[in-house]
């Protein structure tokens, strides 16, 4: 049996969309259903129910998935550990980051490809859908309250916040103690673990936020064209001319990390980008940690 093809079937078994699956391994749904199906031909039989809110499994389905994902946990383990020791500085890295990152990953990875041509580089977008124990990425950087204990990395900084205005709010009301009279933006229920929602949802009526989103760029925007107030992290909101911070509260339990998995740690391709991100995120750490802003809001 094709590795590959039981790779997307175990995808599509996990996430139960094309989309989904293609989300995860960094492909587009339809060459997700080309690879299924020809899973399905190869060993005649049906694997997925096709439903409208998604793939179920069928029975048969369900008999591979159990046996697939030890047989699959296995052959990643041996290709991550194989892949370890792989001395070269050359070769391809996959990088998984959060979007709003891009800016400063992308200046970043122009000057580590003029220090090491012979080094490729992919960026995946979304790293919460990305598995550096499957193999899906070898370097994740991402903002979390925690780290699984099997990778390993490097602590960036602390995330600060602040809530902030566009500049058009007006400015007789940045000293008002009573923010919750105000109209707020926040994220959607789907986002709901977001420590900045959950901000929101202690402090201010549910009845005031009139604006959602599932994504922080989003999030910014809307802040930016006076939606409302926002809650912000400050390597975003003192970055931007167009907003005002109105007042600090301080880490909301965020930290930035740059991470790979225990058996990747040595290869020098691996080891060289990370320390050089990590060198390059490192240089915004005052911005990251709200120390960049000459006024502070209390």
């Amino acid at each position: 049996m094709d590795w590959e093809g039981l790779k997307f079937f175990l995808a599509v078994g996990r996430e139960g969309t094309l989309a989904g699956a293609g989300r995860a391994l960094g492909v587009k749904h339809s060459t997700v259903l080309r690879r299924v199906a020809a899973l399905e031909e190869e060993l005649g039989l049906k694997l997925f129910d096709r439903h409208p809110d998604g793939y179920h499994l069928t029975g048969a389905g369900k008999e591979m998935l159990d046996a697939a994902v030890h047989i699959g946990d296995d052959i990643v383990t041996m290709e991550r550990r194989l892949s370890g020791r792989d001395l070269r500085l050359a070769g391809t890295v996959r990088v998984a980051a959060i979007g709003v990152l891009v800016p400063w990953i992308a200046g970043a990875l122009a000057e580590f490809r003029a220090l090491h041509p012979a080094i490729k580089v992919e960026v995946v977008i979304s790293p919460a859908g990305v598995s550096l124990a499957r193999h899906e990425a070898d370097i994740a950087i991402l903002i979390s309250s925690a780290t699984p204990e099997s990778l390993v990395g490097r602590r960036i900084a602390a995330l600060a916040h602040r809530v902030y205005s566009a500049l058009s709010f007006p400015a007789a009301d940045v000293a008002d103690p009573d923010i919750t009279r105000y109209e707020w933006v926040s994220y959607t229920a789907s986002r709901a673990d977001v420590p900045q929602a959950q901000w929101v949802a202690a402090n201010i009526p549910a009845d005031r936020v009139v604006f959602r989103a599932n994504h922080t760029g989003m999030v910014v925007a809307a802040v930016k064209a006076g939606l409302g107030l926002g809650v912000l992290p400050c390597y975003l909101g003192d970055a931007e001319p167009s907003l005002r911070a109105l007042r600090d509260i301080g880490n909301l339990g965020q930290e930035m990390w740059i991470l790979t998995h225990r058996d990747l740690k040595r290869m020098p391709r691996i080891r060289a980008l990370m320390d050089f991100l990590a060198r390059e995120l490192g240089r915004h750490r005052d911005l990251i940690e709200g120390r960049a802003r000459d006024e502070m809001c209390g």
